[in-house]
């Protein structure tokens, strides 16, 4: 019994090991606003939605962070997509962002669930972000005759 005692130990962490990054998403310096549902406020609180938004664009904006010890120590976690929302959103002369979605890829499936090495707290793991969400501006008021 005692034999075998090392052998399962060792599978028990190969199957058990964690790798991966902790990645938190920020936008502080964006001048546009910016929603995860379809509708968004302008500055004086007025509520827009899909009858009163159109599409004009599609952001996209996608990083992949690296960690170690685990995902505690992950250089660079925070994705600042203030760059990416301002030029992509005054390139297409947008007024907004809504339906803004954040997924996580399994692109680094491989490395992060390697046998037995995934154990060790210097294996590094990862995560590949994307961020996609709808560029939009209010439609025209059209006035009736």
């Amino acid at each position: 019994m005692n034999r075998l005692a090392a052998p399962l130990l060792l599978c028990a962490l190969a199957a058990a090991g964690c790798a991966g990054a902790d990645v938190g998403i920020t936008a502080e310096q964006s001048r546009y606003a910016i929603s995860m549902s379809r509708s968004i406020r302008d500055q004086n609180g007025v509520l827009y939605d899909d009858r009163s938004l159109e599409r004009v664009g599609i952001l996209h904006s996608d990083r992949t962070r690296v960690g170690f010890l685990y995902s505690l120590l992950t250089p660079l976690s925070t994705f600042d997509i203030s760059e990416d929302v301002n030029a992509q959103v005054a390139a297409v002369h947008g007024e907004a962002v809504v339906g803004l979605t954040v997924s996580v890829s399994d692109a680094c499936d491989v490395l992060n669930n390697f046998p037995i090495l995934n154990i060790l707290p210097v294996w590094p793991g990862c995560v590949p972000v994307t961020i996609t969400g709808d560029i939009v501006r209010r439609r025209p008021v059209v006035s009736s005759p």
